[in-house]
């Protein structure tokens, strides 16, 4: 590769880890770079409703995303953290909340002082009560954080909930507005170089040639590029996480929007809940050695509380990761790099974490 390295960036795959990559790379380094992002519309994308961390906010603002535009295109809902339903035993539920507990002192956190006090048996509340953040959630009532570190209403955090199949059209807006080159074609061929291995092109099924200096592996759990032609190998991590399965279904919200995600216990995983303006996104994620499709199907359906807008929809994965994420000239990101079940609401915060190392390590000269 030459001194023109990464002058010509080709992104191959759009959904959200696509066009989130071309809108940041377009917008945190502007000027310098031809970015072309090619995707089939023959492919869908993973896009079951998503719930994600408070790093997204800082991400956006770095993008110029107007929290107001984003909450009203995607149809989101705030979140104020995850409750973790009947985990312990059947009834349990703690929030997990974006925040602190009470107030510590000197290096010492609260949490610590409410654990030796429950431990010699004191009666004291449940730690939640000491949250701001989870109280305003078990109340469902949201407001924006103080900036007043000295006021209680500055102790918590928040994200967002918002439906995936929108924000990837509102992610592409942006990134086409900044320049960014759109070629509708599914990918049949990939040349490397012979002598350094770096990829020089990848080959559209109607013939067309796309080169480019640095490519970026969006494709999804395909990993078309760094699993497909740099041969990079799978790390599995299913004997430690033995879910494969997962059974999404939207259906009408019949309650009052929650300001937090739900993980729910299940007899063979657990299930998402995620509350959105007009619609409530339901999974259960589960271990095809356990459960069948069939049997997940029908456990979901009993599950949720409104009615289903569409029939369950089966998902497969494999948890792990690719050994190596960046690999010559490739870089792989989202699913084409690894997969983590969602318990904590870590997919996109994922996808943000390594769009901000590829832009801090962008290269200038040869990888």
């Amino acid at each position: 590769m030459t001194s023109g390295v990464g002058q010509r960036v080709v992104i191959v795959g759009g959904g959200t880890a696509g066009w989130m990559t071309a809108a940041a790379l377009a917008r945190l380094l502007p000027g310098r770079r031809d970015i072309r992002l090619v995707e089939s519309e023959e492919i869908g994308i993973v896009g079951v409703g998503e719930a994600t961390l408070p790093h997204i906010r800082a991400f956006n603002e770095r993008l110029g995303i107007r929290e107001a535009d984003f909450m009203s295109w995607t149809r989101g809902t705030f979140k104020l953290g995850i409750e973790f339903r009947d985990w312990g035993k059947h009834g349990d539920s703690y929030i997990h909340p974006f925040g602190t507990f009470g107030r510590g002192r000197g290096e010492v956190d609260f949490h610590h002082y409410w654990a030796r006090l429950k431990m010699m048996g004191a009666d004291i509340p449940p730690l939640e009560e000491f949250s701001f953040g989870c109280m305003m959630a078990r109340m469902n009532r949201f407001d924006l954080p103080s900036t007043d570190s000295s006021s209680l209403s500055s102790t918590f955090g928040y994200a967002y909930q918002f439906d995936a199949t929108l924000f990837a059209p509102y992610l592409r807006a942006l990134a086409e507005g900044l320049g960014v080159r759109r070629t509708e074609g599914m990918v049949v061929d990939v040349t490397r170089d012979g002598e350094s291995g770096d990829i020089v092109s990848i080959t559209l099924r109607d013939g067309e040639i796309v080169e480019g200096d640095l490519f970026v592996d969006c494709s999804g759990f395909r990993s078309l590029l760094l699993g497909g032609a740099l041969e990079e190998p799978f790390q599995d991590w299913s004997h430690w996480l033995p879910a494969d399965r997962a059974m999404a279904m939207p259906c009408h919200t019949r309650t009052e929007v929650t300001p937090y995600t739900s993980a729910i216990a299940m007899p063979s995983g657990w299930r998402w809940r995620i509350p959105l303006q007009h619609r409530t996104g339901n999974g259960y994620v589960y271990s095809s050695a356990f459960l069948s499709d069939d049997d997940a199907a029908r456990a979901l359906e009993a599950a949720v509380e409104g009615e289903p807008i569409a029939p369950p929809r089966p998902l497969r994965f494999r948890t792990g990761r690719r050994e190596r994420s960046w690999v010559n000239n490739c870089v792989a990101i989202g699913l084409a790099s690894g997969f983590l079940e969602p318990l904590e609401s870590t997919s996109i915060y994922l996808v943000q974490a390594a769009i901000t190392a590829l832009v801090e390590l962008f290269p200038e000269t040869r990888v």
